[in-house]
């Protein structure tokens, strides 16, 4: 199945995910942690509509990064598992 070019950046600054699909490909769609950089500056914010809490998996990834919810901003490496919370959470990279 082809998959549209979707996860990039919108504005120069960030990339979101919104819709049900973009979050479930998340930031497995980049090999590399520099290709997560060119293509959404090193940051994703996933949106949701409820606030509430959720788990996230590192199950597939190919690089460390680290994850902010409303709580707490923590390093999350790959195959962990991470309980977060809020309508937003962010992935992202430091250079």
């Amino acid at each position: 199945m082809l998959l549209p070019d979707i996860l990039t950046a919108i504005t120069k600054d960030y990339c979101t995910a919104k819709t049900d699909i973009e979050k479930v490909i998340g930031l497995t769609k980049f090999n590399t942690k520099e290709e997560f950089i060119k293509n959404c500056n090193g940051k994703m914010i996933f949106i949701y509509k409820d606030n509430r809490c959720r788990f996230f998996t590192m199950k597939n990834m190919k690089f460390n990064i680290y994850i902010k919810d409303k709580n707490d901003t923590s390093f999350f490496k790959i195959n962990e598992r991470k309980k977060v919370c809020g309508k937003e959470i962010i992935e992202y990279v430091k250079n």
